[in-house]
């Protein structure tokens, strides 16, 4: 079977452990997604997960605290107030949290997002986290996927013991939402300086990103010194703006997942694909997300009714991909390096 030679020059490079340049992350996502290019892209990110992250899987349960008119406006977003989606505001009882942050814990999460509109108190916030931490065990990592804050903001966040945020630079940020680049920047800095980890993500994507837009993305990631990347696909929820323009399969993503693993190469702990899908899974993909409350890619109030998955579906499909699950905290919240993980197993 022959294959084409400047890609496997590529792939090779990536397996041992090389860093591979932005003009070489463009030539694999050049490659066609029914070629044989593609599924031997796929097999050397998926060699290189299996290989650095020792065959386990991580599963983060993420919470939605409020469904609200958000003023961020961001165009692929359930919640943006000129999309009408959401008319009122709805903030969830700390009862209601704590019960779906313990419920999460007994299905064996391995950490727990707590997710705001950019609307939702911060001192309320601090609250709902202080109350969620003192209910679960003390080594259960918490994750902030809040609005930008500043570096007090960040002080007080790692002080209550927040491990990591999610916070990425989107793609069309600045343009399809009233979020500066340069501001999603500063809140990243503002963590690291803290000590707190990032989780980031290529996200999220439809078909009219070009390959130079994500790929700009994945080199980003990798400076900002996140934990984990990968990639999320757009929903296409009724009423928002990029709605029309449409979603991208799971196929289709798994090209975008792979790529962005090679890219990040050995600096990171983790590698994501959201919604859960099993293309993604044996492109290098090893971390999920289940999802209750709110969900900014659902136009229902409560998505575990709905788009969301729980923990144990999550658990389950990792193995139908042939991980197993971890066992206990998750990684990438904890983790510092690939090192320190091999020496902790």
């Amino acid at each position: 079977m022959k294959l084409n030679q400047d890609i496997v020059k590529i792939l090779d490079k990536a397996l041992d452990e090389q860093p591979i340049g932005r003009e070489e992350a463009l030539t694999l996502m050049g490659i066609d997604l029914l070629s044989r290019e593609m599924y031997s892209l796929c097999a050397a990110a998926n060699e290189l997960s299996r290989r650095h992250f020792e065959n386990l899987g991580e599963v983060y349960l993420q919470i939605g605290l409020d469904s609200a008119p958000c003023p961020s406006n961001c165009e692929f977003c359930s919640f943006g107030a000129n999309h009408g989606i959401f008319k009122e505001v709805i903030e969830y009882p700390i009862e209601n949290i704590i019960q779906a942050a313990k419920l999460g814990e007994d299905q064996g999460a391995n950490g727990i997002y707590l997710m705001t509109t950019a609307r939702y108190p911060f001192d309320k916030f601090i609250k709902v986290a202080k109350a969620v931490k003192e209910a679960v065990l003390p080594d259960l990592p918490l994750v902030a996927n809040i609005a930008d804050f500043n570096i007090d903001r960040a002080k007080e966040l790692a002080s209550i013991g927040f491990k990591a945020i999610y916070h990425a630079v989107r793609l069309n940020e600045g343009r399809g939402t009233k979020l500066p680049v340069k501001q999603r920047i500063q809140t990243i800095e503002a963590a690291k300086k803290e000590g707190i980890k990032i989780h980031f993500c290529v996200e999220p994507v439809g078909p009219e990103h070009t390959p130079g837009e994500l790929v700009d993305l994945m080199f980003l990631g990798k400076e900002l010194g996140a934990t984990f990347s990968g990639a999320m696909r757009r929903v296409c929820v009724p009423g928002t703006p990029a709605a029309e323009k449409g979603t991208i399969t799971w196929w289709n993503l798994a090209r975008t997942v792979a790529v962005c693993r090679l890219v990040m190469g050995n600096t990171v702990l983790g590698h994501c694909t959201h919604e859960p899908n099993l293309p993604s899974l044996l492109a290098g993909a090893n971390l999920l997300w289940a999802e209750v409350g709110t969900n900014p890619r659902d136009d229902k109030p409560n998505t575990e009714a709905s788009r969301g998955w729980d923990v144990l579906r999550c658990q389950e499909i990792l193995v139908e991909a042939g991980y197993e699950v971890r066992s206990g905290p998750a990684i990438t919240a904890l983790g510092s390096s690939v090192q320190e993980l091999e020496y902790n197993q």
